[in-house]
């Protein structure tokens, strides 16, 4: 559709000239049906010339009348151009001159098809007169004051002098192609893969605040460091994990979730272990029988909760050499973990990096700041944009209290289906959506907001088309990931889809925060009509028909 009318739409682009301001106010009333404006077309060509129109008329039929704006009284004595009794820096054509011709090389470049006519002209809104200047290059081409309150008829006469009917080609996308030089409207964008690419370059660096962390190290042994989701706690705990290697200390790096602590050893933290594998781990290796002597894949909820208990009742801790630990997850970890953990340290450095907020289970768990000689607060928020952040402030019980309700973002796509049984065939759209977009298998999480025993669709091989795998798969790296946003909890990918709200539904504001906070460049949420009008706060984010 072919742009047509004054532009901007709303006012003159910033001037502090009030002669255009006068033009574009006359322009608004008075511009010819079908004719295109522009006001303050600025032009730079590859060499280095820059120029600027202060009005650029398309007129389909006919071609391109330049018009310069001079306010003032303009007059001419003894061949001088005068502006308000000052001889003028250059004559009101030779400016228009210059740009028109800089404006018809421009144009040459970058449309493809036939160039019209142009010719410029100019305008004396302050200066009225009978008879217009003699001067060969502007006879006929000056229009004054006393042609702005018919200024229509004006344009259609000078038009009429200066260019041909039918001197425009047919193919009239040398306007479209003018619009987009003038720019009505941008907004920065990248490929949906090179917005990821982009954000792993910006979190792969640490602020000033992070960097004053690291050097407490020295003086603090034992720091507990809270942060909200994004706050870049695991990066500044596999730093710290990191120095202390390099200074001997040979650390343990403890985590919660299976598949972080795989990723952390797949990026160099190669003792890294999930508190609870760790114990098992020591017992297996020392010979003790647990549960009947099951091997460890089969071994149940149950033990798996003792585990740590298990480990300091028959190991003798005591005298098992004590080493530096980094923790991260830090509010999952139990009771019983914690003294398992106190014991393995002894009286050696301990840092736990964690965040109450993210605490999903049923019996209370709180960090023990009695192991801690100084706490920490990260508050500047990393993995996800701050658009996203705020709004999944409003599921976290801790800033739900200063969050407001978001304006709408790009960073957030609410997808509405009828039926529980529509939702494989949306986010099947959704990957296709993202794949085409060059963004990488690997850089897609499908999460559930359910259990693992619940999930419908993250645990099987594929998605619709779509081959998936679970986070702890050795494959992760490469493909998609589908699964539990439990099991995901503490990893991150630049594109996040959530889906399955419905079958999540203790602890529902948990669940949602911890997705939604996975995402460091874009979410997606694929949810039925029925659990989006249950959640007002993604209701709020999507019109319901």
């Amino acid at each position: 559709m072919l742009p047509t009318g004054l532009y901007p739409r709303e006012g003159v682009r910033p001037t502090t000239s009030l002669a255009e301001q006068t033009v574009y106010r006359a322009l608004q009333k008075a511009l010819p049906e079908g004719w295109t404006a522009w006001h303050s077309l600025r032009v730079r060509l590859n060499r280095g010339p820059e120029g600027e129109g202060d009005f650029v008329l398309a007129i389909p039929d006919r071609g391109v009348l330049v018009l310069e704006v001079k306010g003032g009284q303009i007059e001419v004595i003894d061949g001088q151009w005068l502006q308000n009794g000052h001889r003028m820096a250059r004559s009101p054509r030779e400016q228009s001159h210059e740009f028109t011709k800089k404006l018809v090389s421009l144009l040459e470049a970058r449309y493809a098809g036939a160039i019209p006519w142009f010719v410029a002209a100019t305008v004396f809104p302050d200066t009225a007169f009978d008879a217009g200047p003699t001067n060969g290059d502007v006879a006929g081409a000056v229009l004054g004051e006393q042609d702005l309150a018919y200024l229509r008829d004006a344009l259609l006469a000078l038009v009429d002098r200066l260019l041909r009917p039918g001197g425009a080609p047919r193919d009239l996308g040398w306007i479209s192609a003018l619009h987009a030089m003038w720019g009505e409207n941008w907004r920065p964008r990248m490929s949906l893969g090179g917005r990821a690419r982009q954000r792993e370059k910006e979190l792969h660096s640490l602020d000033r605040g992070q960097l004053d962390l690291l050097d407490c190290i020295v003086d603090n042994e034992r720091m507990l460091v809270r942060g909200g989701a994004g706050t870049g706690k695991t990066y500044v705990a596999t730093q710290v994990y990191r120095r202390w290697r390099d200074a001997g200390r040979a650390p343990l790096f403890l985590c919660w979730t299976r598949a972080l602590a795989l990723e952390l050893c797949a990026s160099g933290v190669p003792d890294a272990w999930t508190v609870r594998e760790l114990a098992g781990d020591l017992l297996v290796r020392a010979g003790v029988d647990v549960q009947d002597g099951a091997p460890v894949a089969e071994w149940t909820s149950k033990t798996w909760d003792t585990i740590t208990t298990l480990a300091l009742e028959l190991l003798d801790l005591e005298s098992a050499p004590k080493c530096a630990i980094v923790i991260d997850e830090a509010q999952d970890f139990a009771p019983a973990d914690w003294r398992f953990v106190e014991a393995l340290s002894g009286g050696d450095p301990l840092w736990a990096f964690g965040d109450p907020g993210q605490n999903f289970w049923h019996e209370e768990r709180t960090l023990p700041q009695e192991l801690f000689g100084a706490t920490f607060l990260l508050p500047k928020r990393y993995r996800c944009p701050e658009p996203l952040a705020d709004f999944a402030d409003l599921y976290s019980r801790e800033a739900r209290a200063r969050a407001s309700e978001p304006a709408p973002f790009d960073e957030l796509r609410v997808v509405l289906v009828d039926e529980p049984s529509d939702l494989e065939g949306a986010i099947e759209a959704e990957l296709r959506r993202l794949l085409v977009g060059e963004v990488a298998p690997g850089d897609i999480a499908v999460l559930s907001l359910a259990g693992q025993s619940k999930t419908r669709l993250c645990r099987g091989e594929r998605v619709g088309a779509y081959e998936v795998v679970r986070a702890d798969d050795d494959r992760a790296q490469e493909l998609t990931v589908a699964e539990t946003f439990l099991r995901f909890k503490g990893l991150e990918r630049p594109w996040v889809i959530v889906t399955e709200l419905g079958l999540g539904p203790t602890k529902y504001d948990v669940r949602m925060h911890v997705a939604l906070t996975r995402a460091t460049v874009g979410c997606v949420v694929v949810a039925t009509r029925a659990e989006v009008a249950a959640d007002p706060r993604l209701a709020a984010a999507v019109p319901l028909s």
